[in-house]
Order: structure tokens, then sequence, then C-alpha cells
């Protein structure tokens, strides 16, 4: 086959998880003898968009400039469009593309594709109000578009009117994504759709309605990038790690330093390390870390007793969960989104009450306690992560056959 997948967002090196799983489907893809052809775009101004080198990459690609930024989606599109057509692919594959996914299927409606949706397109336009008031919120863009469409304008206003916006947000300008129009250019783009890919079975229920197919593909992780490793040995203070946006309310950071002073008040041997501004202070027993590479994160994961996944959205996935199983180590994640899916609770790793830090407490005492579980949940954690979430599987098990299905004259 010729596939294009089309990425707006897509870095190389990788800015966050949706970066790693283009880089890896393309690859995957190619390895399988498909001619593929990644096309990303290139933003001035911004730091999260387009930050890649196509002839350093293990595959065709193409960087479409927008030196002046995106500002009109119809005209910016164009250059997209145009090396997708030099492509001549028999199935389009549009990953990333935050606000403009909408217009963007429709301008390549006249191939079949396939799309992967993230929580943010389809549900809330800005995670973190998904999570509010001490519980999730039961909007959702697809079904409640006037409250949704009201809440994400307020809550974008902050950063329209700083006059230098993040990608995100000038895409939300630039799509018209607060138009009482932009809902009916959605609904229209998922028509055009032949499968819709999603990463658990609440978004699957959401979408259904609305595209003839809807797969459930989780994410992956490469095994050589995040190796096994054996425990560490901190006879003194166990490493408790939180990695990702650490800064997010909806990560749960909040709820982890909440259980780490329930542990405090009866033992002194942990310290709980988060990923976020080294600005941050607190108590003795906590360590900010600054943002790193894939390498670095790795290293932390291998020096860590116990990593720590404390969201209180729903999550769609939980890369850094895997990231961590991946590399050997027990996981505590909430019972919560794509975790559940992820996380086999007492097997792989343990599941908590999400939002309960005396529930995420009683989980780490545990772990704290006993080296031996330690130890044999992280080594289930490889083995899952081996037999079921590796890239190799996911794209030659779930992408590659539902391109085919979709593909001009697939079967």
């Amino acid at each position: 086959m010729r596939i294009a997948l089309v990425d707006l967002m897509f870095s190389w090196p990788p800015h966050g998880g949706a970066d790693v799983d283009a880089y890896h489907v393309a690859a995957g893809l190619q390895s399988r003898g498909h001619e593929v052809k990644l096309v990303g775009c290139w933003s001035a101004g911004t730091w999260e968009r387009g930050d890649f080198d196509p002839a350093a990459l293990p595959f065709t690609a193409a960087r479409v400039e927008f030196p002046q930024g995106i500002r009109y989606a119809g005209s910016d599109l164009d250059g997209i469009v145009r090396e997708v057509e030099l492509h001549r692919p028999d199935v389009v594959l549009v990953g990333d593309s935050f606000f403009l996914k909408p217009a963007l299927l429709l301008r390549l409606a006249g191939y079949p594709l396939v799309a992967r949706f993230y929580a943010h397109e389809v549900i809330c336009h800005k995670d973190i109000l998904r999570y509010r008031d001490g519980a999730p919120c039961r909007n959702s863009f697809l079904d409640t578009p006037d409250e949704c469409r009201a809440c994400g304008a307020e809550h974008q206003r902050a950063w329209i009117q700083t006059g230098h916006p993040l990608a995100w947000t000038e895409e939300y300008l630039a799509a018209g994504a607060f138009s009482p129009g932009y809902h009916a250019t959605t609904l229209n783009a998922l028509r055009e759709l032949r499968a819709a890919i999603v990463y658990n079975p609440m978004m699957r229920d959401l979408l259904a309605a609305h595209v003839r197919e809807v797969a459930v593909v989780p994410g992956a992780v490469d095994p050589e990038a995040f190796p096994y490793a054996p425990p560490p040995e901190h006879p003194d203070r166990k490493s408790i790690l939180m990695t990702g946006r650490g800064e997010d309310p909806a990560k749960g950071a909040d709820i982890l330093l909440a259980a780490g002073e329930i542990l405090a008040l009866e033992r002194d041997d942990f310290v709980i390390q988060i990923t976020m501004p080294e600005t941050t202070t607190g108590p003795a027993w906590f360590a900010a870390l600054p943002w790193c590479d894939h390498q670095t994160t790795r290293d932390r994961y291998h020096a860590a007793d116990i990593c720590v996944v404390p969201s209180i959205w729903d999550e769609p996935f939980g890369m850094v969960a895997l990231e961590a199983m991946a590399a050997g180590r027990p996981v505590c994640v909430s019972d919560t989104g794509g975790l559940r899916d992820t996380v086999e609770h007492g097997v792989s790793g343990l599941r908590f009450e999400r939002g309960n830090p005396r529930a995420l407490a009683d989980a780490l005492r545990r772990l704290l306690n006993d080296a031996a579980l330690r130890r044999t949940l992280g080594e289930a954690a490889r083995q899952r992560v081996e037999q079921q979430f590796t890239w190799d599987r996911i794209v030659g098990w779930n992408i590659e056959p539902l391109l085919r299905r979709c593909a001009r004259g697939g079967r």
C-alpha cells in the first residue's frame, strides 16, 4: 500500500506521546514493505510544532512550512494537501491535528480516510476542564456543543489575550473552533471517515454514532528504548516517581502529595519525585524534577522503586505507565480511563480509586513494605508490555489490517 500519514503536530525528537505514536506507526508500516510518507508542518514562533528534519527520519517525510504561523485554516492546509497528492496514497491516516482536523479531513475527502482521535479533539477543547469541582465533567463536545464551546472559549481567553498563543490556541482561532459552525464541520468530517482509531472503549462509545467503524487501538512502547532493569537497592529511602506534566492539575500530583503527607506521619523511608517546574517547593520528602529527554526519563525509571500515575481525569491511555512497566517498575495508577486496560490490578501493578489520597497511600504502603511484591509486579509488567504493547504488535495486529480494509480496493 501507499500510505500517507498526516500529523500536523509531529516533532522529532518528540515533545509528547502523540509524536512517538506517529513515528513508530510510520516506521512500522515502512518496515512491512509499505510506501509511507509522513506529512507534517512547521509553524513559526512555537516550540511544540514541526521541529523535525525529514532527511533524518527512516521513512519519506515532508515538512510544510508556515513561516507566518497558522492564521487561516483553508489556505494554510494547501501545502499539506499538495504533499499528500504527490504521494498518490491508497489510504490516508490522519494523526494529531488538534482543531484543524475537521477542515483537514474535509480537504482530503477524496481519499480513503482513517483518523486517530485524541480526547481534546472530540470531548473537551482543554483537557484540564474534564475534571473540575471534584468530579468528571459529563459534557462532551460532540453531544453538548453549545456548553462546551462557551466553556472552551472562556478558558482559551487568557492565552489569546497574550498575543503569543501556543500552537493549539492559534489553531483554535484559525479553525474557528469557538463558532457555532465548528460542531457541524466536525460532524461532516467524521462522516467522511472509513474508520476512526481511539485509545479506549470510552472514546469508542462516544464516536460510534458518528463514524462507520471505530477501532480501539492502544498505545505501545519500544522495549529497547525502555529496557528492563533489576530493582534498585535503596535501603534507606525508596524513590516514588511521577513523570509527565506534573504541573497540570488533571495529572493528579496533588493527590500524590496528599498521599505523601499521610505516609510521612508514620515513616521517613521514601522520597516523592515529580516532573514539574523546579521552582516548586515542598516538604523534605518531596523533590521537583526538571523536564528531560527520553534517555534521562529511562534512567529515572531505572532509579525509581515505584512509579505512580495518579491522574484525576479519564486518561485516554497512560503512556508513562507503559514506559515504567517496560522498565520493570511496579506502577500505581488511578482506576480510570485507559489505565484500567493497561494495568492488571494485583498482577502487573496496582490500581487505586481516582482522586483518593488515602487509597493511594494504602497502595504505596503495601509496595514500600514488600520488596518481593515490587519485584514480582515489575517483572509481570515487563512481560505484559512484551506480550501486548510493543509497536511491532500494535502495528501488525491492529493498524496494518485496519488500513488494508479501508484502502482503495481493500478487503
